[in-house]
């Protein structure tokens, strides 16, 4: 298989930039874990980069597993490029190198277990909280200060005093690391030189650039220092972790932040057909800082069908849900299992 094959020219396109930084800007069902899959494909088979050269880095572990299955695929039995999610390449650097004596050592990085039942109840213990969701909240605060980089403020103080020195104080005794604050502490450490990567990356790959924290672009900025060439995909209307201070922003001035830089887009829809894109379109719209974009169904993508559908409560609405369900299954012959909710 040659990396072209079964590509549109849209596609084909977006897959061979090289040269200069790029924001692929890819809408749902347009291909773009293709393009990821065929774009490294391309660049160890067509450029002749070493497959240690290419670091990719995804949002979830999820995506990781996927990019890593397809990308095994292609490649059989070669050589294959570092794909991972940013908190395990900074846990991965954070452990070859140190960070700058900030953490505990040896770095050991606390599971959900004890960040639960260990963690948060001491916590609530010795701050003498009534309730363990409070210390929960409490570091919860600690994390959205290092997501959004407040904690980097001139002049900053931890909103909490007592609770900041309890938590230090107990990691200290336990002697653990907090998942939240692997890419903080890997940021400071790239600024500072600490953490000097033996193998810089020549190419990196980045999904779901949208759901990016600003101190995950800030750690995807100072990746790039060493001159390597930077290739994100996304999109900013998919942006839905908000609640994790995902910052649209990033995917949206990728061309302030990275010059020279190329944007290339993905139009052609294979997922939903016109009359979905329209509503879509629509509702996407309403955000006046969004990027301006097409996206248009394949020619083969019949049109579908939108029906918006209010419900007084959550009771009715799950039972108008499961009548509707009843409806597809017995009048449709549509198979439960081709049902989504």
């Amino acid at each position: 298989m040659t990396w072209q094959d079964n590509l549109t020219p849209e596609q084909q396109q977006a897959v061979s930039s090289t040269g200069v930084h790029a924001r692929l800007l890819a809408g749902p069902g347009t291909g773009k874990t293709l393009v990821l899959t065929r774009r490294i494909l391309y660049l160890v088979h067509d450029i002749g980069v070493t497959a240690s050269d290419i670091l990719t880095l995804t949002f979830t572990r999820a995506a990781a597993a996927e990019l890593r299955r397809r990308i095994t695929n292609e490649f059989g039995n070669g050589a294959m490029p570092h794909i991972s999610t940013l908190h395990s390449y900074a846990l991965s650097l954070i452990l070859q190198r140190g960070a700058r004596g900030k953490l505990p050592t040896p770095i050991r990085i606390a599971d959900d277990f004890e960040e639960r039942f260990i963690i948060e109840e001491d916590l609530k213990h010795i701050m003498g909280l009534s309730r363990v969701t409070e210390a929960r909240e409490l570091l919860n605060q600690l994390s959205a200060d290092w997501e959004r980089l407040i904690a980097d403020a001139d002049g900053y103080r931890a909103p909490n005093p007592q609770f900041h020195g309890a938590w230090q104080e107990h990691r200290q005794i336990f002697g653990y690391t907090l998942r939240a604050e692997l890419v903080y502490q890997l940021k400071h450490a790239l600024e500072e030189g600490i953490v000097g990567i033996e193998q810089k990356p020549k190419h990196i790959v980045v999904d779901e650039y949208q759901d990016l924290d600003p101190c995950d672009l800030a750690v995807s900025k100072g990746l790039t220092e060493h001159g390597a060439e930077l290739y994100v995909a996304g999109d900013d209307d998919q942006s839905i972790y908000g609640f994790r201070y995902a910052d649209p922003e990033g995917i949206r001035r990728f061309d302030k932040d990275y010059t020279p830089s190329v944007s290339l887009d993905l139009k052609e829809c294979k997922r939903c057909g016109s009359q979905i894109l329209a509503l879509a379109n629509y509702v996407a719209n309403q955000d006046p800082r969004r990027l301006p974009k097409t996206i248009a169904p394949a020619a083969e993508v019949p049109s579908g069908e939108v029906h918006i559908l209010n419900f007084a409560n959550q009771s009715r609405e799950a039972d108008a849900i499961a009548h509707i369900c009843q409806w597809l299954v017995t009048e449709q012959n549509i198979q439960p299992e081709q049902i989504l909710i």
